[in-house]
């Protein structure tokens, strides 16, 4: 008798003990959890052609049986990372005679598996010298028995993640129980109006239909309710959180008034954009509002979002609170001392106390800065992740600056927040988000965007050589250290490594002193120096005792050397977009134009992508929305934050105006009913306790 979708998923008809350990591998413990595991693609297999019908260049599926193999091995090309390739090519008959030939790339296993076995291929076919060729398809094997009209032939059949005993033909026995025995237990989250005015599916006929859709239109039908509800969702989560954030708990009430206004910006040399205006007073407004601030301020790199930062923490300083900026690295931290102390030096009355609190500190350094930081003496503290120790005990914490946010994740902000009473918090960074990231997953945060460059900035010069044609590249480089100006030279590795056909930052600071930068000074930097050697470093560089810095992804982040008018990055095909348009943001920062060269092994698939967007534009938020194309949203913020690994349907790309939509639904849910009380918004937030739990009991939910 039919119990509950959260019944233990073993007890399911056509699963049991062994392969619910397999589904578990997967997350997929629950009934609830297996229905709504969405298949990653379908596959039309409504008519099963023969080698002699199919056609060509479009998808098709034959059953046919191995009777041949050949292997080899394509050796490793040097330079491209790739150490060899195993190429399978089976021969093919189908039960007409037709002869197919399929090739499976990095598979030899499949040797055993498939040979002399009834095997069904699903790909797109080509023909070559007369015959029918599949590469890389999608197969199942079938049994002698099988008939061709059942969950698996004869129809649109979903696929699924597979692991350990999982095969397709378990996963859609196992869904097809599920559904037949469990799917009417479904509750409906959406409310009647929503549905009416949408014109959405039920749940019920959504679930089934995107598992076994009776046809494409009916499969993107059920798709786009799903994705929507699932959007709606986490943005109902997010928006209730910032509410929640800021509306429930007071917040500190700071007075920013003309006079305070002018006083800061005396202090700068230089008159804001009309972009860092906006950003002023977007986070002036917060702070006077007496509710706890939370804005991610975006900007591409050069933008002047230090500055609108500095603006806030004076502000705060001025209204006798402490104010801490995190930073990722030591490098950065340092800098954001400096540059505090810098503006600071222009100030008639300098009062405020900047304190640094980083890694690698004496005991004794520590010790000092602990105090003061307890005590009040330090009005600004500039810190890495060593702030989040237990020891550390701000006096009056009102005011948290993250830069560079996607190297902290969310519990090391609310860590931040935890050590002041309810303090503002302004996340920075300067990789451009895509809308739809920033809705989805900071959207319990406020925006504020710099949308502009500082007058009299120009565009950095982009370039792209191959390693072999690269001397055009180093001698631009060189022109430009014979007019007094510096360079950064950026590699992959810090040492040599055997596996790797790369050159390291060892072995380029050593042939390039003996080379194309010879006569020039050169030094090393990377993150296994100690912290002292490194600041060593930088601080030569930056007082133009050094013309070249040949580093790693170290200096990625934050520095700042107005006259370095060079960046050249060695093997630029293995770094991420992002990185790439970070490390050019470390030049042409001063009056002179700058100069990024790329000198890359390889210009094929996804780094050819990555190279041909870095050419193609310096905007950084165009850049962002080709990274989140390229490489899909798993990786692109670091960590899966926030709601981000429970979307399982949606597609951040493609799904932005949807993703919009459902914000809008779920803005005004809740500006009716805060708390999701009304009888039509209960199965809402049953659905929002269901699926985000104890992550969000923040909620109240």
């Amino acid at each position: 008798m039919p119990n509950s979708l959260d019944d233990d998923i073993r007890f399911l008809r056509h699963v049991g003990p062994a392969r619910a350990e397999d589904f578990a591998r997967l997350g997929v413990r629950t009934v609830r959890d297996l229905v709504f595991t969405f298949p990653r693609d379908l596959a039309d297999r409504s008519r099963i052609h023969t080698v002699a019908d199919s056609p060509e260049n479009r998808p098709v599926s034959i059953i046919a049986r191995p009777v041949g193999v050949e292997e080899r091995v394509v050796p490793r090309r040097r330079g491209g990372g790739r150490r060899s390739l195993t190429v399978t090519v089976f021969e093919m008959t189908d039960d007409a005679g037709g002869v197919l030939e399929v090739t499976w790339f990095n598979q030899p296993w499949l040797r055993d598996k498939l040979l002399n076995r009834r095997v069904l291929v699903h790909g797109k076919a080509t023909r070559d010298r007369g015959r029918l060729v599949m590469e890389h398809p999608q197969y199942e094997v079938v049994p002698d028995d099988a008939p061709l009209d059942s969950l698996n032939f004869g129809r649109i059949v979903p696929i699924y993640p597979c692991t350990g005993g999982l095969t397709q033909a378990v996963w859609r026995r196992a869904m097809a129980a599920a559904i037949d025995t469990r799917l009417d237990l479904a509750e409906e989250p959406l409310p009647p109006g929503v549905l009416r005015e949408k014109g959405f599916p039920g749940v019920r006929e959504a679930v089934r239909s995107i598992h076994f859709p009776a046809s494409p239109e009916e499969w993107r039908r059920a798709r786009a309710r799903l994705a929507w509800e699932e959007s709606l969702l986490l943005q109902t989560a997010l928006l209730a959180s910032r509410r929640h954030a800021r509306h429930d708990l007071p917040g500190r009430r700071f007075a920013v008034g003309p006079e305070l206004d002018n006083r800061i910006r005396r202090l700068f040399p230089f008159k804001l954009t009309p972009a860092q205006d906006r950003a002023v007073r977007d986070i002036v407004r917060d702070m006077e509002s007496g509710l706890p601030m939370r804005r991610l301020l975006q900007g591409d790199v050069g933008s002047g979002k230090t500055a609108v930062a500095l603006y806030a923490m004076l502000a705060a300083v001025a209204n006798r609170a402490q104010v801490c900026i995190m930073a990722p690295t030591s490098l950065l931290a340092r800098q954001h001392r400096d540059t505090c102390e810098r503006f600071l030096a222009a100030s008639d009355n300098a009062r405020v106390r900047v304190s640094l609190l980083v890694g690698g500190m004496t005991q004794a350094e520590r010790a000092v800065a602990l105090e003061r930081i307890a005590s009040g003496s330090a009005d600004i503290v500039a810190a890495t992740h060593s702030a989040f120790g237990a020891d550390v005990n701000f006096h009056d914490l009102g005011l948290v600056v993250i830069d560079e946010q996607h190297k902290f994740g969310v519990r090391q902000r609310a860590l931040m927040v935890q050590k002041g009473i309810r303090p503002d918090m302004l996340v920075m960074t300067a990789t451009p988000i895509p809308r739809s990231l920033a809705l989805s997953v900071y959207g319990d945060l406020d925006l504020s965007v710099i949308d502009e460059l500082p007058p009299g900035r120009k565009p950095v010069k982009t370039l792209l050589h191959f390693r072999r044609d690269a001397g055009a590249g180093w001698k631009l480089a060189r022109a430009e250290l014979a007019r007094g100006r510096q360079a950064f030279v950026v590699s992959p590795l810090v040492e040599e490594n055997e596996d790797l056909d790369l050159e390291s930052a060892e072995e380029a600071f050593r042939d390039l002193g003996a080379g194309e930068l010879g006569g020039y000074r050169l030094a090393l930097l990377h993150g296994r120096m100690k912290r002292g050697e490194q600041r060593e470093v930088m601080d030569r560089f930056r007082a133009g005792a050094l013309d070249v810095v040949v580093s790693t992804i170290v200096v990625e982040v934050g520095v700042d050397v107005p006259n370095a008018s060079v960046m050249v990055v060695l093997h630029a095909e293995r770094f991420g977009l992002a990185q790439l348009h970070q490390l050019r943001g470390r030049v042409g920062r001063g009056a002179d134009r700058g100069y990024f060269i790329m000198i890359s092994d390889s210009r094929a698939g996804e780094a050819g992508e990555r190279l041909s967007a870095l050419l193609a534009t310096g905007d950084g938020f165009a850049i962002a929305e080709a990274d989140l194309r390229i490489r899909g949203p798993g990786d692109f913020t670091g960590t899966r934050q926030h709601g981000l690994a429970a979307l399982k349907i949606v597609d951040l790309v493609a799904d932005i105006d949807l993703i919009a939509d459902s914000r809008e639904t779920a803005r005004r849910i809740l500006a009716a009913d805060p708390d999701l009380t009304e009888r039509d918004h209960l199965p809402l937030r049953r659905e929002l306790a269901a699926r985000y739990g104890r992550r969000w009991d923040r909620l109240g939910l």
